[in-house]
């Protein structure tokens, strides 16, 4: 009765509605030893899950026919049977679809006892996090609990359809390029959450199989159990030990390369390996997880045989495969050895490959709008481009840009691009019912920012790479929207709060 009784007391806490309670299963007093209990009736479900449908179909009728083999953890129903899991993964790790008594579909993960406290505790206090609480790319915590079952420890997060493996898997044929970018945004996304905000969280496990794809298609970081906090503001580095982490997803510097090339057999009384893990170890996996998400399930290290030995050589050979530049050269960046040379996150999200039309256009005309680069872009050799920009408009929309400006189409360098970003400028300037006029537009060009993109797909990404050659150029005020200046050991501005006293006191002094 008492049971019952805190049961009922949780879902008035819910807030859930009297229909919804009416609805909801009677449950009968748990046994203590085995955490097990019937039930008189199927629980109210609000269904969700496409995948995992079925599974809970059966759980419900799993738990009307033989509810012996059902345990309740945390007011959720679970029955450990093969045939309600849905993954497994290192250190003994099995993951079962459950249900709660308030209906929501959820996932619990199980593990091991003796590995509660390292691994599954761990998660649980960085999924508690504020950093992983308000973002939408991180999985949601739910419930935890290390007391139920003597052999076991339990960790409940809402419930993703797969993960990212299997996804790309499934979905190979429809993932276009405009979805693969957002793929790949929603993971930095995810990243940003963990590294740009106090208390800082590094996630140590990216891979595949540790993002999951919710049922709307929209993915979230998971898998939390090597994570690490940092316990004081402005740190930056983390030294660890190998603690598993998988093949092919470990970045450049975390791996013991003297050990790998060396004949010799660590003994247990030798010293332990510590390898320095910062935020930009996790960029470079997620680099990895990047080209993986673009090309359908490759690595840009190439077979798995070869991924260490390319890796030591920082021969990421799979980027020369790629035909789009830009997601190229965002990559080569995330991919880099040299960690000074990788983004912070910040920074990879304002790399013009995720920027709109609209926003690449802002940053060719704030480029525009610096007479000071555009007399140093004059003198810098542009590549990814044509040889002669006057030919690409054509004649007659050459003249109908020019229509209305100070210098007529003759008087425009070809070979120049600093002319074709001035006229650019002007364009975007000027409108005057131009768009309407121009020959090459398509039926698609919604404005003259898409109609010179089309032409120029790559001109934002060479003035990116132009700029990000001298740092001088990064600091111009109308330029640092595009390249965020990151410091991580500079604290936060501590404010101290004043009385409307002090504050008249001060003016009067």
């Amino acid at each position: 009765m008492y049971k019952q009784h805190t049961a009922l007391k949780r879902e008035l806490l819910l807030g859930r509605t009297r229909s919804e309670q009416k609805k909801a299963k009677k449950l009968k007093p748990q046994d203590e030893k085995t955490g097990r209990t019937a039930a008189s009736r199927p629980i109210y479900w609000k269904q969700v899950s496409v995948k995992h449908r079925e599974k809970f179909k059966q759980l419900l009728k799993v738990w009307e026919s033989d509810p012996e083999s059902i345990t309740m953890v945390n007011d959720n129903v679970v029955c450990f049977a093969e045939e309600f899991a849905i993954g497994w993964g290192s250190r003994s790790t099995e993951v079962y679809i459950c249900l709660g008594t308030d209906g929501i579909e959820r996932a619990i993960k199980r593990l091991p006892k003796h590995l509660c406290k390292k691994f599954l505790k761990n998660e649980r206090d960085i999924l508690n996090s504020p950093n992983a609480v308000k973002s939408p790319r991180i999985v949601n915590y739910c419930s935890y609990d290390d007391t139920s079952n003597p052999d076991f420890g339990y960790l409940i997060v809402s419930l993703c359809e797969q993960n990212l493996e299997e996804f790309i898997k499934e979905e190979v044929e429809r993932i276009t390029e405009s979805c693969a970018r957002e793929m790949i945004r929603q993971v930095l996304e995810g990243l940003k959450a963990l590294h740009a905000k106090e208390p800082r969280i590094l996630h140590r496990d990216l891979k595949p199989t540790n993002i999951l794809v919710d049922v709307k298609g929209n993915l979230l970081l998971s898998d939390f159990g090597i994570a690490y906090k940092f316990p004081k503001q402005g740190a930056t580095t983390y030294l660890t030990s190998d603690e598993g982490e998988t093949h092919g997803w470990v970045p450049q510097e975390c791996i013991d390369w003297v050990g790998l090339y060396s004949d010799k057999i660590r003994k247990p009384s030798d010293a332990p390996i510590h390898f320095r893990w910062k935020e930009k170890s996790d960029i470079q996996v997620a680099g990895m997880v990047a080209f993986y998400i673009v090309t359908k399930g490759k690595h840009p290290f190439g077979p798995r045989i070869d991924q260490l030995k390319n890796l030591h050589d920082d021969n990421p050979v799979g980027l020369s495969k790629l035909s789009d530049h830009v997601v190229e050269d965002l990559l080569s960046q995330m991919l880099g050895r040299d960690l000074d040379e990788r983004p912070y996150v910040e920074q990879a999200l304002k790399h013009p490959f995720f920027l709109s039309f609209e926003e690449q256009m802002k940053f060719v005309q704030a480029v525009v709008n610096e007479p000071k680069f555009i007399n140093y872009a004059s003198e810098h050799r542009i590549s990814l481009l044509p040889t002669d920009w006057k030919r690409v408009f054509g004649h007659e929309d050459l003249n109908t840009l020019c229509r209305g400006g100070h210098r007529s189409p003759s008087e425009y360098n070809g070979s120049r691009y600093t002319d074709c970003l001035r006229l650019i400028g002007n364009t975007c300037q000027h409108p005057d019912g131009k768009l309407r006029q121009l020959k090459k537009k398509t039926p698609a060009t919604s404005s003259l920012e898409h109609y010179f993109l089309q032409l120029f797909p790559t001109l934002p990404l060479v003035l990116h790479q132009i700029i990000r050659e001298d740092p001088k150029w990064k600091t111009l005020p109308a330029l640092k929207e595009f390249f965020p200046v990151i410091d991580r050991r500079k604290r936060p501005i501590q404010t101290k709060a004043y009385t409307m006293y002090q504050i008249r006191e001060f003016h009067n002094v």
